[in-house]
């Protein structure tokens, strides 16, 4: 079977590029584990930042389409300016270029935050979406955490100068939910992981087929566990999260005042993914009027896959605080090594954690009940300790290797054979 992939990311590839990307883990993972398949034959397109020529590299054929002025300062300023939404005809010529060349059975497009899925409807190939996350929904609570004109009053002349201001982040994600909402609406072939996707793809496409499969995470998270016998002094708190407004830096924060301003201080709090001299960081310094000194908090930036599992081992409770999220794969990570977690009931969250067995879900954007999660679980080490041994199990199951190949390659089958039917019906 010909299989071809469109991704974000160079998936197995980045190692060869010398590209430092900190996403896209768990599509590397599975691509290991499906060229393993001696029946499959798989080929990826992804967008580069320099002009390539195709390659293979361990097993993968790899078709790299260079996308014009990404590649500099001035050329993203371009695009900014000019609110380029990726989906101009002539990528698209270029898309389907590869689709002739490889001349695959079967297309599986993983995401729809660009305009891969646009192919749909000018080939004759059966086409899978896989959902990341939902960019319509995502845009619906981008601002939830930091308000549009909170973040637009205090970041400054130098964004707006740039075309890099709020007022352009979100003009650029109107354009991209139009161009994700084509995409949902033609596809027939959907692949999602929670009920929050499951729901919203039904939304948008009600005669689209439905299937679910879920990740494999990157290989150090399944052979390491997180194995506290007690929490440290001070309790040490950990959050993976991005720049993006809606990640929820600001609920950290409140709740980091709740705590101390209730005399639970004996606490650190370590973000990982994100910089004190990040743009969002300074607004919220601003916006609060708070000396982050005074606070304990410690910004560490982005960290490489072994540094951040080092970094979840020797902490003791895991924090997602995001206000919207399909399936977080840093909280899978921290399920899958067996950690304590706190998570907000957002998006998918819910099923990736049933509430008081594997974890704590509390309302997103609510300092005040995620701080009180924090005491309860920082006062109760055993009962950290069930929740945690809970995660662990739930996610070894649901990260299970094996069975996230072998529900691919039969969604592979079924999609080719309702294809078949459909053509002799």
């Amino acid at each position: 079977m010909k299989v071809l992939w469109f991704t974000n990311t160079p998936c197995g590839a980045n190692e060869k590029l010398g590209y430092n990307i900190q996403n896209g883990g768990w599509l590397a993972s599975l691509e290991k584990e499906l060229v393993k398949q001696r029946d499959i034959q798989l080929s990826v397109c992804f967008y580069a930042k320099q002009d390539l020529p195709p390659f293979s590299y361990k097993g993968t054929s790899y078709y790299p389409v260079y996308r014009k002025n990404s590649d500099t300062k001035f050329g993203r300023f371009i695009y900014r300016f000019l609110h380029k939404t990726y989906n101009n005809r002539a990528e698209l010529t270029k898309l389907l270029s590869i689709v002739s060349e490889v001349n695959p059975d079967i297309i599986h497009v993983h995401g729809t935050e660009d305009n891969f899925g646009l192919i749909q409807g000018n080939i004759n190939i059966p086409v899978i979406i896989s959902i990341q996350g939902i960019l319509s929904a995502i845009f619906h609570k981008y601002f939830s955490g930091i308000p549009y004109a909170v973040f637009n009053k205090f970041e400054g002349i130098a964004p707006k100068i740039f075309l890099a201001s709020v007022r352009s982040q979100k003009r650029g994600m109107i354009n991209k939910v139009k161009c994700e909402k084509s995409i949902l609406s033609k596809a027939r072939f959907i692949i999602g992981r929670t009920e929050w996707d499951r729901s919203i793809t039904n939304f948008f496409s009600q005669q689209r087929i439905y299937f679910k499969v879920n990740e494999i995470l990157r290989d150090s998270f399944y052979k390491k566990v997180w194995e506290q016998k007690e929490f440290n002094k001070p309790i040490r708190l950990i959050s993976v999260i991005s720049k993006s407004f809606y990640k929820g830096l600001e609920t950290i924060i409140d709740s980091v005042l709740l705590l101390m301003n209730n005399h639970f201080r004996d606490f650190n709090w370590t973000i990982i993914g994100i910089k004190e001299s990040d743009h969002i960081v300074k607004v919220l310094k601003k916006w609060k009027k708070i000396d982050f000194n005074t606070l304990s908090v410690r910004f560490l930036g982005l960290k490489k896959e072994d540094e951040l599992l080092t970094e979840l081992l020797s902490s003791d409770i895991y924090c997602q605080v995001s206000h919207i999220e399909n399936s977080p794969n840093s909280l899978c990570e921290a399920m899958l090594v067996g950690m304590p977690v706190i998570a907000t009931y957002a998006g998918g969250t819910s099923s990736l954690i049933t509430h008081k067995k594997e974890g704590i879900l509390v309302q997103e954007g609510e300092p005040y009940s995620y701080a009180g999660a924090i005491i309860e679980l920082a006062n109760n080490f055993e009962l950290a300790r069930q929740y945690a041994k809970a995660a662990r199990e739930r996610a070894i199951k649901r990260h299970d290797k094996y069975t996230i190949v072998n529900d691919l390659l039969s969604i592979y089958r079924y999609v080719l054979k309702q294809t078949e039917e459909d053509k002799n019906f």
